[in-house]
């Protein structure tokens, strides 16, 4: 074992009670008992490499002096996640310690990463849980302990890897458990131990209780929420069905004996619609009279309607600067508008230039009966009711069965003669088939939550499973738990990886291939060059490829990734469709029913540590059924070397060169015909620029040197196309650029360029500076023609920082502002050089006039003692200087007047 500290290896011989720990909801510790003649201090910061995994030291070594050449040292070294014990959780948007927050799970995910991402770079979300929004304060904790308070709310698990942040329940390998029992040859070794989870009975019978706000008694007939009443719901397999009154569920599908009672406390779940801010509008800051407008509220839903009797309608912030704030609000529908009530908090009024709303803060409506659809909609199985039936079903199909936890030793010989496929199924959630002939002869499904394996004898670790996942107040004493589980959306999306291929990969390859035993080919060739009509490269009995469905199949892609920091390679699950095997007869097309299929289930390795051994990837399937499983070997396989199955050869892992190794695909075939090449991908040799042909998909960086792209570039993501640009139509209206909306949107996007040059954007930050130089009168200006003065007259049209010039031939110019609500916001800034000679113009600006004669310019020297302000017609600069205006529904605004002695009339 080599500690690594600055330049320092210190390598030193671990003794045998030497182990690594992993746990779920528990940081990977590595902790090495070891001895040296002299004394090595061992720096904060050290780290050791073990099983692709790198453990650092965060805390002080241990050491005993036995003698003056004796010295027994401990020391833990712990894994990425155990930094978060050092860094504090704040409030990312003002930095507070102390602090409730409303969101979602992967929103709380989202917290942490933030948090870690402040101290160190790198931090990601992975998979959470989909479910309502919870409540959870903060007090000065730590990001570790942040995240067991979300899993406990959330009633769930987490996941750390490297830097990426899961919550969801641990577990893999569910649909194909490796199987265990006791006795020789069969996993495990004597003194297999069974406890029972104390205190815990099998529930039949499930009443729920769910929240009591925006909930009506006098109309909906209750103070809580109810489930839907006598409705079904399926979860994982199980048939549920919620009582007549929905004050409780049972299985429908099952008799009852014990009739066994729990409850569930659901009063997180109500009624709610939450928001989002779309505009702000600052009535009158000194007054804290802030309003602000969501335009996403269906037409629908008019919250004024919905209020009830006797109470006030109040928003809660969810995000923002008023995260956890309730005030009192008034609701206009027809402006989708909240005016927000000032009120006194925390001894100061809100909303005010600090804690106001922003665009984009989340919020929700109290004190309201929402309708129906929100409440419970039995036809599309949505609303607030619904959502407590999903998390009912959930709670009591965990507790529906005894619990109960093993405890054994997995045996060592057994294990090692195939850890290559075994390895990779003993870590953290990954269930077991474990059995017994005496007292469990059926078998029980059940999950590893711990892991203990000694350096010095990996292949034999105690093994913990349970039934009965791991809770944050005994995540290091895994005896006594009580089970929790929540729906996990599935959604992801597998990353695809191409490894860096260089020559002597290939040469290895096709020198494994020689030992691969395929029987239509001999030796290789070696000439300077081939000249020949057709190529066909693959293997009859490798034309196989990985399909969606067995009934009617479509070809996808199909991922197999090695990662290089952790040495493992990881194989999706898949169904694979054989071309040939079992096709006798030629033909145009075969029925499906003529192919072979069979469904393999995922696979992992373990860390692959030995640099000089290469790999087989092997499919061995079934001959008589559809099932097979991905195997992995240091030798070559003949296609039905084994009874009863076939190994279809899948791809080939090479030997570790330069820290890297090089996976290849076999399967499959390519044909180069003259001017044609028919293959599913094209890889660079360094893995990182290719073109997947059967998933349509180029990834890398290419650069286009000369060339044209016409036509539509969509850029999304698995949801769709938001943002893109775009070749097609000629007119000045057409958008060439567009982001935050689809395709069919993009003439309405927040962020817009059009083929003028125009550009649209809801919101922006800038940094630097904007630059917008002044232009020439007769190019910033629309011309008009001359007056009957012979002044050269211009109008304002697109371009808003003028200068005065000869133009025309005239020596007299007129800017005129037009009455137009199209430049509502728009400043202009006029300039005419106050150095005057003999050829310098002079300048007025007028603005356009009413059927009353009354012009649309106001000037702050132009008052009436009534109505404030005057409007004016013209303004008359013979000195020249500099004046601005903002445009307000199409009437000017003087807002700076630097033009001496110019006249107002």
């Amino acid at each position: 074992m080599v500690i690594h500290f600055g330049n320092t290896e210190l390598e030193v011989k671990a003794e045998d009670n030497s182990y690594r720990l992993r746990a779920v909801k528990g940081v990977d510790k590595l902790v090495l008992y070891y001895s040296l003649t002299h004394h090595v201090e061992i720096p904060l910061g050290a780290w050791v490499e073990y099983e692709g995994q790198v453990f650092t030291l965060l805390k002080a070594s241990n050491f005993t002096k036995n003698s003056t050449r004796n010295f027994s040292y401990t020391l833990t070294l712990e894994y990425d996640w155990a930094r978060s014990g050092r860094y504090k959780c704040k409030n990312p948007v003002d930095g507070r310690l102390k602090f409730a927050y409303t969101a979602k799970p992967h929103e709380f995910v989202q917290l942490l990463v933030d948090n870690m991402n402040l101290r160190e770079s790198g931090w990601t979300v992975g998979e959470c849980i989909e479910t309502a929004e919870q409540v959870i304060s903060f007090n000065h904790v730590y990001c570790s302990d942040a995240l067991n308070m979300i899993a406990d709310a959330f009633e769930t698990e987490w996941e750390v890897i490297g830097k990426t942040i899961n919550l969801r329940k641990v577990e893999y390998f569910k649909d194909n458990p490796l199987p265990l029992s006791y006795g020789r040859g069969n996993g495990f070794k004597t003194e297999i131990s069974r406890s029972n989870q104390s205190g815990q009975q099998a529930v039949e019978i499930l009443y729920v209780q769910g929240g009591t706000d925006n909930i009506d008694p006098s109309k909906y007939g209750n103070s809580e929420l109810l489930l839907p009443k006598n409705q079904e719901l399926v979860y994982e397999g199980c048939n549920y069905i919620s009582s007549a009154d929905g004050l409780y569920i049972k299985r429908k599908d099952k008799e009852l004996v014990s009739r066994c009672e729990d409850s569930l406390d659901c009063s997180a779940i109500y009624p709610k619609r939450v928001g989002s801010v779309s505009s702000v509008v600052v009535v009158d800051a000194n007054m804290h009279f802030y309003d602000f407008i969501d335009t996403s509220i269906p037409n629908e839903l008019d919250f004024a309607d919905c209020l009830i009797a006797g109470e006030t309608m109040t928003v809660i912030f969810q995000t923002g600067m008023l995260a956890g704030k309730e005030l009192e609000v008034k609701y206009k529908h027809n402006e989708r508008r909240f005016e927000i009530v000032p009120q006194d908090i925390d001894g100061q009024t809100m909303p005010n230039d600090i804690f106001k709303p922003v665009i984009g803060d989340k919020y929700a409506v109290f004190h309201i009966a929402l309708p129906n659809a929100y409440v419970c909609n039995n036809s599309d199985k949505s609303g607030a009711s619904w959502d407590m039936f999903r998390d009912a079903a959930r709670y009591l199909y965990e507790h529906e069965g005894n619990l109960f936890t093993f405890k054994g030793v997995l045996d060592g010989i057994w294990a090692k003669k195939d850890w290559l496929n075994i390895g990779g199924r003993i870590r953290i959630g990954a269930y077991v088939m474990f059995s017994d002939e005496q007292f469990n002869p059926e078998g029980s499904l059940i999950r590893i939550v711990s892991v203990k394996d000694y350096c010095n004898n990996p292949h034999s670790p105690i093994i913990e499973l349970s039934n009965a996942p791991v809770t944050s107040s005994f995540q290091n004493a895994m005896n006594k738990v009580v089970e929790s589980e929540v729906v996990i959306d599935n959604k992801h999306r597998d990353a695809i990886q191409f490894t860096k291929r260089r020559y002597r990969d290939s040469q290895e390859t096709i020198e494994m291939l020689r030992e691969a035993m395929l029987d239509n080919f001999t030796e290789s060739i070696s000439p300077i060059a081939v000249q020949t009509m057709a190529m066909l490269i693959g293997d009859k009995s490798l034309q196989f490829g990985f399909v969606d469905n067995m009934t009617s199949p479509t070809p996808v892609p199909h991922n197999v990734t090695y990662n290089q920091t952790t040495k493992v390679l990881t194989v999706s699950d898949g169904i694979i469709q054989h071309y040939t095997l079992g096709i006798d007869t030629i033909s145009s097309s075969h029925a499906v029913e003529e192919y072979k299929f069979w469904s393999l289930p995922a696979f992992n390795t373990p860390p692959l540590t030995d640099s000089d051994k290469k790999f087989y990837l092997y499919a061995k399937v079934s001959t008589t059924n559809q099932t097979g499983q991905f195997y992995i070997s240091e030798t070559a396989i003949a296609l039905d070397a084994v009874p009863g199955y076939y190994h279809l050869l899948v791809g080939m892992l090479n030997t570790e060169f330069d820290g890297n190794r090089s996976y290849v695909s076999l399967y499959g075939f390519s044909e180069v015909l003259p001017g044609q090449v028919r293959t599913n991908k094209i890889i660079s040799s360094d893995g990182k620029t290719y073109f997947d042909l059967l998933l349509g998909e180029i990834g890398g960086r290419i650069l286009f040197k000369n060339g044209l792209i016409s036509g539509l570039i969509g850029i999304g993501n698995e949801d769709g196309i938001n943002a893109g640009m775009n070749g097609g139509g000629t007119s000045d209206e057409d958008v060439r650029i567009w982001a935050g909306a689809k395709e069919s949107k993009k003439d309405t996007a927040p962020f817009r360029v059009l083929h003028d040059g125009s550009m649209y954007a809801t919101r922006g930050i800038f940094s630097g500076f904007l630059q917008v130089p002044f232009m020439d009168i007769d190019l910033a200006a629309k011309y008009e023609g001359r007056d009957s003065e012979y002044r050269s007259c211009y109008v304002v049209s697109d371009h808003f920082n003028i200068k005065t010039s000869i133009s025309a031939g005239s020596y007299s110019l007129v800017l005129r502002l037009p009455y137009d609500r199209k430049l509502d916001g728009v400043v202009l800034n006029v300039f005419d050089n106050p150095i005057k000679t003999r050829s310098s113009p002079t300048l007025w600006i007028q603005g356009d006039t009413d059927a009353g004669g009354f012009g649309n310019i106001y000037h702050p020297n132009s008052l009436d003692s009534v109505m404030g302000f005057k409007p004016i017609k013209e303004i008359y600069c013979p000195r020249g200087g500099f004046i601005q205006f903002i445009c307000v529904s199409g009437n000017w605004m003087v807002t700076s007047n630097m033009m001496p002695e110019s006249e107002i009339k």
